[in-house]
């Protein structure tokens, strides 16, 4: 039953089922995102700013249900605001230099990291496409794309059986050295993503995104009233930004 019901949702989607966000919003979500957060300060306006910035990742991992990765992702953000906050100005020497590295790194591109990965999650590479064509994106651009959005999927499905090879073999860190389970997942897996590139380009342009004659869609894509509400929350948050 549950491999029925699997079959039947992936069916659903792949034949329509809309996506949480429009692609062309998700791609401006992550470009205010990206600014405010690494641009931002602590201080002032930006500060809240770029609390709002974090609150849309979070709350898209809420509704696609990864709980998990949500609190993940708050605790991480937590703990970079803490040290930011406080720590930082409490330490001298080495430590405030690492604390400044990590403190930076997670707050200022986790979040648009976190978007980009819900994007992927409940975006399929036809709405994206679509969305792109919306746009008159130029297809030198829309192709690359396209690709990456099979790519990174593939390559961790590749990973986790590389993996599963590993422990089947009894191949761990503890046996045969860091050192040589790195030789024995990175080579394979090197090996593999030039195959996979390979492979999804050559079915990308299979499916015809390099003709000239325009391709027809199943799925649908547009604006809805949460798309319209979150681009005008977007665009204020870049006025504020830019304005102070």
């Amino acid at each position: 039953r549950d491999g029925i019901m699997q079959t039947a949702v992936f069916t659903f989607k792949e034949n329509g089922a809309r996506a949480l966000l429009d692609p062309r919003t998700s791609l401006y979500a992550i470009l205010i995102i990206s600014m405010v957060m690494i641009g931002g300060s602590l201080s002032g306006v930006e500060y809240w700013l770029r609390v709002g910035c974090c609150f849309l990742p979070f709350a898209l991992l809420l509704f696609m249900r990864n709980f998990s990765f949500a609190l993940v992702y708050a605790c991480l953000y937590g703990f970079a605001m803490l040290m930011e906050g406080t720590l930082i100005h409490l330490t001298e020497g080495i430590a405030n230099l690492l604390l400044v590295i990590v403190a930076g790194l997670i707050s200022r591109f986790l979040a648009p990291m976190v978007m980009g990965y819900c994007m992927m999650r409940y975006t399929t590479v036809s709405e994206f496409i679509t969305a792109m064509e919306r746009m008159h994106v130029p297809q030198a651009i829309t192709i690359p794309l396209s690709v990456m959005f099979r790519f990174f999927p593939t390559i961790s499905e590749e990973n986790s059986a590389i993996s599963e090879a590993m422990r089947m073999r009894q191949i761990n860190g503890t046996r045969r050295g860091l050192m040589k389970r790195m030789e024995y997942e990175l080579v394979p897996l090197m090996m593999s993503t030039v195959r996979i590139a390979d492979e999804l380009s050559q079915a990308s342009l299979t499916k015809g995104l390099g003709g000239d004659a325009k391709r027809s869609h199943i799925c649908e894509v547009g604006l809805r009233w949460h798309d319209y509400l979150l681009l005008i929350l977007l665009t204020t948050a870049l006025v504020l930004f830019m304005v102070y």
